[in-house]
């Protein structure tokens, strides 16, 4: 009997391990689900820029519930997009890119025209007034869970260089 309730006593506390186990891991769960970022981006904007360009510039306001980490960003309009900080407004020479960039819970961040932007390297093709242009932004949040969020860039502003008459170039007009 003193094995059959050893036995016993085993198999309980195996039982309770693993309900203990099974229950930190839907908290663990629901803590990681309660953390996941609302991530808001707005005002998403850039000027026209030709194909095969070195590089253009777009700029968006971000908003996020909790911190986060802005840790990457592509589209299909440019070979690579850097994410640029600045560290004079205007400054060009300030300008250097990082890897990682810091979006404060329940502010504004703002990637703006002569300040902190992303940058665009290596246009594939023309990108021109009134279109939109798709970019994916990548955010880590402090859980180390990645957030991919999709926002349309508006194009807008000057018009891009046209041939100049009796080049030979074919005209396409801009809108």
């Amino acid at each position: 009997m003193a094995t059959t309730r050893r036995g016993a006593e085993v198999t309980a506390r195996r039982r309770s391990a693993a309900s203990v186990a099974c229950a930190l891991a839907a908290v663990l769960s629901s803590l990681a689900c309660a953390q996941a970022a609302e991530i808001v981006l707005r005002h998403a904007w850039m000027r026209p820029a030709p194909a095969g360009a070195a590089a253009a510039r777009a700029y968006v306001d971000i908003e996020s519930d909790t911190d986060v980490d802005l840790v990457h960003a592509t589209t299909p309009a440019a070979t690579r997009v850097d994410i640029v900080r600045t560290t004079t407004i205007g400054d060009a020479a300030t300008e250097r890119v990082v890897s990682t960039y810091r979006v404060p819970a329940r502010t504004s961040t703002r990637l703006a025209y002569r300040g902190d932007h992303l940058r665009l390297v290596d246009l594939r093709r023309d990108v021109r007034n009134g279109e939109a242009v798709p970019l994916v932004l990548e955010f880590r949040d402090a859980v180390g869970r990645l957030d991919a969020v999709l926002v349309e860039v508006s194009v807008r502003g000057l018009l891009l260089p046209q041939p100049a008459p009796g080049s030979g170039a074919a005209t396409s007009p801009t809108r």
